[in-house]
């Protein structure tokens, strides 16, 4: 049972932070590691705080000399 808080409200954003969505971040940054936040949330249609919070806090990607590179980096590649 669900109390009145916890019900959807008309115009309350929907929630994009998804197994799918955050996959298809990682997918497009893997891709090319170029782009921006911007084109990141046009190609999922969805907004550059959703993007920004997907890159940076769930998949920890930090941008260095215009790459996206993962935050802790695995032992291939480093070298």
């Amino acid at each position: 049972m669900t109390s009145v808080e916890d019900a959807p409200r008309p115009g309350q954003a929907q929630r994009v932070l998804t197994p799918q969505n955050i996959a298809a971040v990682e997918a497009i940054v893997m891709e090319n590691r170029r782009m921006t936040l911007n084109d990141i949330a046009a190609c999922l249609k969805i907004s550059h705080g959703s993007a920004q919070h997907i890159v940076h806090d769930v998949l920890q990607f930090h941008k260095v000399s215009a790459r996206w590179v993962p935050r802790q980096l695995t032992p291939e590649l480093k070298s």
